[in-house]
């Protein structure tokens, strides 16, 4: 079904006919729906015993109130009378909290899924297309176009799931506006608190392993693609973007404190490299060559990068800013 696109009231009807008790749809609803598709009995339970494991589920539309506010801070954003389009919108809350601000909001995503908790999520509260398609695909073009030039476009928690990325942007590069913008999150899988515990599946090192090794320490698919900012960059100059507003924050005082956080982190990551902490021995040797080339890279960089790149490349856990056509 790639690149087809999906917004059937009958569906829906047909999804929504599965909880007959469902009276009312909001953000509460659509939590005991989550709850009920995980096998949670009710909502009190998924809030008291899988906070944690559904932490990120829980607090989505939270998530969307910080992105507004990180935007509205910065730059002075504002939605109101925005064309808006998300792309990997999942359950819809970062539509929701961006159409409650005022934007004409389309959500898009490959997951029917979650399209329809993100149908449930907007019920009597906002009204988005939700379309079911690929970004990447070429068909996913004709499908938006139809919607107009958008002038912001989110790719949060985004690009890291694209494997095609040259076909996203290609497709961004004829869907933004000429003064739109497009946000972008992205985790860091060279800073050593994603390579302590991988922020996906929750294992230690593989965001330092090609895709190819990932099946030897969880189970497919996956779908995650840790690559290197300098990737992201030459793509975006290829299609004539500039990432031109970081909202990376540096916290350290100084390069001294950076260098000191990454050497006490290095030396977390080797403590926890031992062979004991691996299932099979082929684990642990290819964590160790992986690991052998990490530790060898960042102490080069220690020496020799400036202060703005060894933090850009090792201490932002997700790299944050914002696109517009160069």
């Amino acid at each position: 079904m790639k690149g087809r696109c999906l917004r059937s009231a009958s569906v829906l009807i047909k999804f929504i006919n599965r909880f007959p008790k469902i009276t009312n749809m909001g953000y509460r609803d659509f939590l005991a729906e989550f709850a009920s598709l995980q096998g949670i009995s009710g909502i009190d339970h998924l809030l008291e015993e899988y906070s944690d494991r559904f932490s990120f589920q829980i607090n989505s539309r939270k998530r969307g109130g910080e992105m507004i506010d990180l935007l509205e801070e910065h730059i002075g954003y504002t939605f109101s009378g925005k064309n808006v389009l998300d792309i990997g919108c999942a359950y819809g809350s970062f539509s929701i909290e961006m159409a409650r601000k005022g934007a004409q909001v389309v959500g898009v995503d490959v997951s029917e899924k979650w399209l329809m908790l993100a149908e449930l999520n907007a019920y009597n509260e906002v009204d988005i297309p939700f379309i079911h398609c690929d970004a990447s695909s070429r068909d996913a073009y004709d499908c938006l176009k139809k919607f107009g030039k958008f002038d912001f476009i989110v790719l949060n928690d985004v690009f890291e799931h694209i494997y095609d990325t040259d076909g996203l942007l290609y497709n961004l590069s004829r869907l933004l506006s000429e003064d739109g913008l497009i946000y972008y999150k992205v985790p860091n899988g060279l800073n050593p608190r994603n390579v302590l515990n991988e922020g996906h599946k929750k294992v230690f090192g593989i965001s330092l392993l090609p895709p190819d090794y990932w099946q030897m320490f969880v189970d497919a698919p996956f779908h995650i693609y840790y690559r290197r900012w300098g990737y992201y960059r030459a793509l975006l100059d290829h299609y004539n973007f500039k990432s031109h507003e970081s909202l990376d924050n540096n916290h350290d005082n100084d390069i001294g404190q950076t260098r000191r956080h990454i050497v006490n982190d290095l030396k977390n990551i080797k403590d926890k490299l031992v062979v004991d902490n691996f299932h099979t021995p082929e684990q642990y040797q290819a964590m160790l060559t992986a690991c052998g080339y990490y530790f060898n890279e960042v102490e080069r960089d220690l020496k020799k990068l400036a202060w703005d790149s060894l933090h850009h490349k090792y201490r932002v856990t997700f790299w944050k800013g914002l696109i517009s056509r160069g």
